[in-house]
């Protein structure tokens, strides 16, 4: 049977994104990343909140030492069981950055069984679905864990909230293979995960209202209230593929199964009885650009991650700021992040429209600035003293939000264009080894940061300009964007089942 060329194929019209279903499961993925985030960053506030009535760090940890030797292990103590007041609930360092680092031991550890089922079974709305309603459960039973059961309940029920966060944002980039093409890819993908910038900006000046005027418990039952609210809608609004969709119009079914290139090989894949899709393990894990893009995100997220979560600490302990003015500042980087996602993603699809230059020096374009700029920047807050914390709070909003500009358009969605049709499995890898500095940084930083003194904190810093420098060097030096040879999937099907397979779902 003779080959089809790709001039021969048809040519569809792109229709309107405004009202269209992909627009509509894109917002649902917007909405996912944010009540995920929104469920579980906020115990940097919360912890804030706790305290607020006890005076700097060093009194408190003047007073949880009169508890036991290791208080944070005791179920039943004066350090943060059966009390009334809301700032009697108090942790000791150690304990503090044990709890916010216990999230991500359960996001690692799902990442790459997420991705694998995502790819194998393609269920990604049963799978986010599970995620959100066991994770807004844990939620609002985490202040009756806190006050009856103690640390090392709540330190467990973190770790089941990070599973379940993985749960919601690991299968976006899958179920949007699907429901984008090229043409759109960099709009959609930043708007979907947007809902993390915004969740990040919202939840601390959020968190910080709700501790003056409700307590620190209000803030876990109102995050966990989205989650339920988000569950429930997602039954009805997200469909795995375009052709489950049940309101899905013809004109936009043919448009996204006519224009991805690897639409062929996905109808035989979540075709069960005769899928022969074989996952190309040992190319995947001896390929240097993904092992490139993979420990970019590692020193990467360990800088951005670790400024996000222990910001609110740092302006506690370093900077005099009320709770309130905490929240604020604490979500500056945030806000301004946001405002860079939502122009980077378009800028990004512009740039590579216009083929100037390859995919990949588009992408290291943007990802040394990146991350270059934020390590100079990291460097210069290292050496200024609290007086200035005004400049302080500027150059760390500045620095975080130039993150936006490699995020959306340098090394971390680099495994879209190598390897599109084992996006789950490399998401998943990615993820496994890329976040383990979320259970790693806020360890380090309490161990690094006993006092909360200024020049503790200088050294946090300097750490985080290192790490930025050594993410920018690893990705300009080995990183890659062009398409690999085992990145499409083969089947063993042939072409003429594959095209009747594609008029089927079409008609």
């Amino acid at each position: 049977m003779a080959e089809k060329s790709e001039t021969d194929k048809p040519q569809l019209e792109t229709p309107s994104l405004f009202g269209s279903c992909r627009l509509t499961i894109t917002l649902m993925c917007t909405v996912a990343s944010f009540n995920s985030l929104l469920m579980t960053i906020n115990l940097g506030m919360v912890i804030v909140c706790m305290n607020k009535g006890h005076g700097d760090s060093n009194n408190t940890e003047t007073e949880v030492s009169n508890c036991t030797a290791n208080p944070e292990f005791q179920i039943q103590s004066a350090c943060g069981v059966n009390t009334t007041e809301d700032q009697d609930v108090r942790w000791d360092k150690t304990a503090q950055g044990m709890l916010l680092s216990a999230t991500f031991y359960g996001v690692v550890s799902m990442q790459l069984l997420t991705g694998w089922l995502c790819d194998k079974f393609g269920k990604t709305k049963l799978i986010m679905i599970c995620g959100s309603t066991i994770l807004c459960v844990t939620s609002v039973l985490s202040p009756l864990i806190i006050e009856y059961a103690g640390v090392p309940f709540f330190f467990a029920a973190r770790v089941v909230k990070g599973a379940c966060m993985c749960c919601m944002v690991s299968p976006v980039l899958p179920l949007l293979r699907r429901w984008t093409t090229s043409k759109e890819q960099g709009l959609l993908v930043g708007l979907a995960f947007a809902g993390a910038g915004l969740a990040n900006a919202a939840t601390y000046p959020m968190a910080g209202l709700m501790c003056n005027y409700s307590g620190w418990r209000s803030i876990f039952y109102y995050t966990g209230g989205c989650g339920i609210l988000w569950s429930v809608a997602a039954f009805f609004l997200i469909y795995d593929k375009p052709g489950q969709h049940p309101r899905v119009s013809v004109k936009e079914k043919q448009y996204l199964l006519s224009t991805q290139e690897q639409d062929s090989s996905k109808i035989n894949f979540f075709n069960l009885e005769n899928n022969k899709k074989v996952i190309p393990w040992s190319k995947i894990l001896l390929s240097i650009p993904v092992w490139s893009v993979v420990t970019t995100n590692f020193f990467f997220f360990a800088a951005t991650k670790g400024t996000v979560i222990n910001l609110p600490l740092f302006i506690r302990d370093v900077l005099d700021f009320s709770v309130t003015e905490n929240g604020i500042f604490s979500a500056m980087p945030s806000m301004v992040a946001l405002i860079i996602h939502f122009i980077i993603g378009p800028l990004f699809d512009c740039v590579r429209a216009k083929q100037i230059f390859s995919v990949t020096v588009v992408r290291k374009i943007f990802h040394v600035i990146g991350t270059l700029f934020p390590a100079i920047l990291m460097f210069t807050v290292s050496q200024l003293s609290p007086d200035q914390k005004y400049i302080i709070i500027g150059l760390i909003t500045i620095g975080y939000a130039l993150c936006e500009v490699t995020w959306m358009g340098g090394f971390s969605f680099a495994f879209m264009d190598m390897a599109p049709d084992y996006v789950g499995i490399i998401q998943g890898i990615n993820n496994t080894i890329g976040l383990m500095p979320g259970f790693i940084v806020p360890v380090v930083i309490s161990n690094l940061t006993p006092g909360g003194t200024s020049q503790e904190w200088s050294y946090v810093f300097l750490m985080f300009g290192g790490l930025y420098s050594v993410a920018c060097l690893i990705f300009l030096l080995t990183g890659s964007s062009e398409l690999q040879s085992w990145g499409k999937a083969k089947d063993a099907t042939k072409e003429g089942e594959i095209d009747k397979s594609l008029e089927k779902m079409i008609a």
